[in-house]
């Protein structure tokens, strides 16, 4: 077997690699949500490489495997991309098996028809049909739809990706996550978006360049294969290694329930801190911020507010904030000031999520607030 080392191809075989064990480390990661789609993700990724690797490398001699299903993987990148972005902006909806299967149709639906093609080859090199007509019919059926095919399912399902990140941000925070994590997980996502945004239009070029320039058989993938490269290297060490807190959970809540006169008294203490010390007005206040401040454990907050006052620990620092902006804004004081001006004095750090918040305190927006006292 001859092989065809040039540094093009060592480097698609290394990012391939790299993307397999990457995918691997992500497929049995149990702590970050949406960890599994971006793993298929990656494997796809990584399959890629290795299929343009036995191409193109293994001259005269390559793996026949690589050509039993070829335009399949890829129509796992769309569905992941979605997946992952939903896990992230929801991590409290779970994906069921008719989802997935629903999400994962067409990359289900491109497997069972190479199957077909494969049987009925098999069918006829033992002999049981001569006919080949059936078989060349349906081969040249799939290679004419496949790739341009893919390429739609991946826009179409990086569109749908793009709406639920704007619809999110807009309407809704995450859930069960301190704002410094909301953030960091909103900014990872964009950039995330973005790159899969380059990936879309690099891919449709590369359909498209064989049709308006004279380039040598295959030649015109090879910039997309070392976007790819470029891709697993950089979602390895920065989207990965540098982006470990959207990784992490919120800690758990005790296992112990806290008796009620205990409660009583932390709950003194949360409160005492924000009506007197106003440290609701810090737009960067955390839970670890408010245990230094009040002596009391980061999880033991989370574990009284949980239990006794029903909130989590954002919802309660917002009530605070939404009542401060209600004052301010019947304030003749505060005239000159926006309303969203208000909010940011009051601690809100997100238009977004000042609207929300103040929404679900009062059950109307600010505006509507003004226009009912003002009555």
């Amino acid at each position: 077997m001859d092989l065809d080392l040039n540094w093009i191809n060592l480097l698609i075989l290394f990012g391939a690699l790299q993307g397999l064990v990457f995918s691997i480390i992500l497929l049995t990661n149990k702590k970050h949500p949406g960890a599994v789609f971006l793993g298929v993700f990656m494997l796809a990724v990584a399959y890629n490489g290795f299929e343009t690797f036995n191409w193109n490398s293994l001259i005269g001699n390559y793996i026949i495997f690589f050509d039993l299903f070829p335009f399949v993987m890829v129509y796992a990148l769309g569905p992941s991309i979605y997946l992952y972005t939903r896990s992230l902006l929801y991590p409290e909806k779970r994906l069921s098996v008719k989802e997935a299967l629903f999400f994962y149709a067409p990359l289900l639906f491109q497997f069972t028809f190479r199957l077909v093609i494969i049987s009925i080859y098999l069918v006829i090199v033992f002999e049981f049909i001569s006919d080949r007509g059936p078989l060349e019919w349906l081969d040249h059926l799939y290679y004419a739809y496949a790739e341009l095919v893919s390429i739609v399912s991946f826009f179409v399902y990086l569109y749908f990706s793009i709406r639920l990140y704007q619809k999110a941000k807009a309407t809704c925070g995450i859930s069960g996550v301190s704002k410094e994590v909301e953030r960091e997980i909103y900014r990872w996502i964009w950039v995330f978006l973005r790159c899969m945004i380059v990936l879309a239009v690099a891919w449709l070029l590369t359909l498209l360049a064989p049709k308006v320039l004279d380039l040598p058989y295959d030649v015109h993938y090879y910039p997309i294969e070392l976007i790819l490269v470029i891709f697993i290297y950089w979602i390895a060490y920065v989207g990965y290694f540098r982006t470990k807190m959207i990784f992490l959970k919120e800690p758990k809540l005790l296992s112990d329930p806290i008796s009620a006169s205990r409660a009583e008294k932390l709950m003194a203490q949360l409160h005492y801190a924000m009506e007197n010390d106003k440290l609701y007005l810090d737009p960067e206040l955390n839970r670890q911020k408010l245990a230094i401040h009040t002596g009391i454990s980061s999880k033991m907050i989370s574990a009284t507010l949980n239990q006794y006052s029903q909130q989590n620990f954002n919802d309660f620092i917002n009530a605070y904030r939404v009542r401060e902006v209600s004052k301010k804004l019947l304030s003749l004081e505060n005239r000159h000031l926006t309303i969203s001006g208000i909010a940011f004095e009051s601690g809100f750090n997100s238009q977004a999520t000042f609207q929300r918040a103040f929404k679900n305190y009062t059950g109307m927006s600010p505006r509507e607030y003004l226009s009912d006292q003002s009555k």
